[in-house]
């Protein structure tokens, strides 16, 4: 805390250590997680708008009911490859029904976060179309990007979102990039799975 009342946030590692640098502290994040994972979108995504249960085009990670893990969200990104025609606003939605999701339309191919390697070792699912189950509804989360028009896009925006572990998905739960405005983009999620 400075003197004028002012806060600096502050990454420690697991021993309470002060990391030099915001660049490393990803990095401890990825040793402190030894099952860490990622996906992106492949190719440009028209998204659905609103949260409301039913079939759904954008990015979702979700876990089944009967996964023996539960997944931190790390970091999770949006990027418009099309202006919007409207006000668009991106943000991070998340969601729960004891049956999961029930459709993957549109399955992504999960990495190694260490490796960077393709991986069938994830318990988490990574899709680029989804259905919600029908007595399930996601609900907005944190922003990513506020409202955007096709005059007054952001340069350069931030698309990448530093989530650090604070949002955990349980089995049976998903987390999306959701709209407010129909929207053309891609997106990218990295997390981690850990035990109950």
């Amino acid at each position: 805390r400075f003197q004028d009342g002012a806060y600096m946030s502050a990454s420690l590692d697991p021993h309470g250590n002060l990391l030099a640098s915001q660049y490393e502290a990803p990095y401890r994040m990825r040793q402190k997680y030894k099952e860490t994972y990622f996906a992106a979108s492949q190719g440009t995504t028209t998204w659905t708008t609103g949260v409301a249960a039913g079939a759904q085009t954008g990015f979702s990670v979700s876990l089944a009911p009967t996964a023996k893990k539960n997944v931190l969200i790390l970091r999770m990104g949006f990027v418009y490859l099309v202006a919007p025609v409207g006000v668009g606003t991106i943000g991070i939605a998340v969601g729960w029904f004891n049956t999961g999701i029930v459709t993957h339309g549109t399955p992504l191919v999960v990495y190694d976060g260490q490796k960077a390697l393709p991986t069938t070792q994830n318990a988490a699912l990574a899709d680029g179309g989804f259905t919600i189950p029908a007595t399930a509804a996601a609900v907005f989360r944190q922003w990513i990007l506020g409202a955007m028009t096709a005059g007054a896009l952001p340069n350069p925006n931030k698309p990448v979102i530093d989530v650090g572990g604070l949002i955990e998905i349980q089995p049976g739960g998903w987390v999306e990039i959701a709209c407010i405005t129909a929207v053309v983009g891609m997106a990218y999620c990295e997390w981690a799975e850990v035990d109950p």
